[in-house]
């Protein structure tokens, strides 16, 4: 069975499971107790997201015509520490997954903790996940505040600075950047991002916060 992320020894960040599935196949996936948002993928193509703030049981229906590469991307998204949750408040795959009613065993895992600024390479379009990295110049450095609502859902960094994570939900759309972590001169930026919203996703440094955002889910209860 798949496990949760901290059996790899892992806190934050990601996780990738992968299964070869053998033969084609269609019916229901189950994750029981994805922690928190999933990404699951069918040979490289998004087949569906499953949101543990909908329900503990996630249920995406699939097809395959023949043998195919099941992945599913795994975000922590923040534990909880508050009330008896607390108790199994494990991230990734937290307890079983099955398909059209049977056990899937014997996963590929790979951790993605992102404990440190990542390399971003390549020019290829983005079409999933991916990282990208860019440079802008400043001539002088002070706090400032990045807008962040052209992104999708991932994390940010800055001259190796973990700026924050970010999420199109809202109702956050600005992230604070210090002004001792800019440079005069060439600074780098690097994004992760689960859900690109464009080949080209930009950001825009602002002098004030945007507050009071749009909230794309108004449910209390989705919302906790």
């Amino acid at each position: 069975l798949p496990e949760p992320m901290e059996r790899f020894g892992q806190s934050y960040g990601y996780i990738l499971y992968r299964k070869q599935l053998p033969a084609a196949v269609s019916g229901d996936l189950v994750i029981d107790e994805v922690h928190d948002y999933a990404q699951v993928y069918l040979d490289g193509k998004l087949a569906g997201t499953l949101d543990r703030r909908n329900s503990q049981s996630s249920t995406l229906h699939i097809a395959t015509t023949g043998p195919a590469r099941l992945d599913i991307l795994v975000a922590n998204d923040g534990r909880i520490n508050s009330t008896r949750r607390m108790r199994g408040e494990s991230k990734g795959i937290t307890k079983s997954v099955t398909l059209a009613g049977q056990p899937l065993t014997h996963w590929q895992v790979y951790p993605l903790p992102m404990t440190a600024q990542p390399a971003a390479y390549g020019h290829q379009p983005a079409t999933g996940p991916a990282f990208f990295r860019a440079s802008f110049t400043l001539a002088k450095t002070g706090d400032v505040f990045l807008d962040i609502r052209h992104l999708g859902k991932g994390a940010l960094w800055i001259n190796g600075h973990a700026i924050g994570r970010f999420w199109n939900a809202g109702p956050q759309q600005t992230l604070y950047v210090p002004g001792p972590w800019l440079r005069q001169g060439s600074n780098q930026i690097v994004v992760f991002d689960l859900a690109p919203q464009s080949a080209s996703p930009y950001v825009a440094g602002l002098a004030q916060p945007i507050l009071d955002g749009p909230v794309a889910d108004q449910s209390t209860k989705k919302q906790e």
